[in-house]
């Protein structure tokens, strides 16, 4: 009897090591993962930094466009998704932009006027129709448009260049 309680004892106690076996492996591979992303997050933005390819909101290093070597402030704005004008049926356009600002430049003045230029820019790309942006040419308009609508809100600075990282017609 004694060794049946025991056994009863082994028994039980077999699953708990078991469970804690378990829950330290999960550990052990959370652990891990957490580590991985943050050596691979920090090897990639170093990386960003050094050959010029940074962004994100608020990025302080960017696409150098002008002279080799000077990287501007990139101004990430939100996604937007408007409907375009076309008759043929109902389209829409979805489209990420990212600002450049001149190197040295601060990014409050575009920070605080975002709602303004957020507004301005979906009253703009809702004109537009397939015909109009449907074209590599259309693009670069629109491009110059969406960098003229913007400076007309700031005062201190003055956009370089916008980059479209995400441009979608359907």
């Amino acid at each position: 009897m004694a060794a049946e309680v025991d056994k009863k004892e082994e028994g039980h106690s077999a699953p708990k090591k078991g469970k804690g076996l378990i829950i330290a492996i999960a550990a052990v591979v959370v652990i891990g993962l957490g580590v991985g992303g943050y050596l691979f997050m920090s090897g990639k933005s170093s990386e960003g930094s050094a050959d010029g390819h940074g962004g994100g909101h608020a990025a302080a290093s960017g696409h150098g466009e002008g002279e080799a070597g000077a990287k501007g402030n990139i101004f990430a704005l939100e996604p937007f998704i408007v409907n375009l004008q076309d008759n043929s049926g109902t389209r829409y356009l979805k489209l990420t932009v990212n600002l450049e600002l001149p190197p040295g430049s601060s990014l409050a003045e575009l920070t605080t006027q975002a709602t303004q230029i957020r507004d301005s820019l979906i009253i703009l790309l809702s004109s537009k129709s397939y015909s109009d942006i449907g074209t590599v040419e259309g693009k670069y308009q629109m491009r110059d448009e969406i960098i003229a609508r913007v400076n007309q809100y700031l005062t201190n600075t003055k956009v370089k260049t916008a980059y479209f990282t995400e441009f979608v017609i359907q």
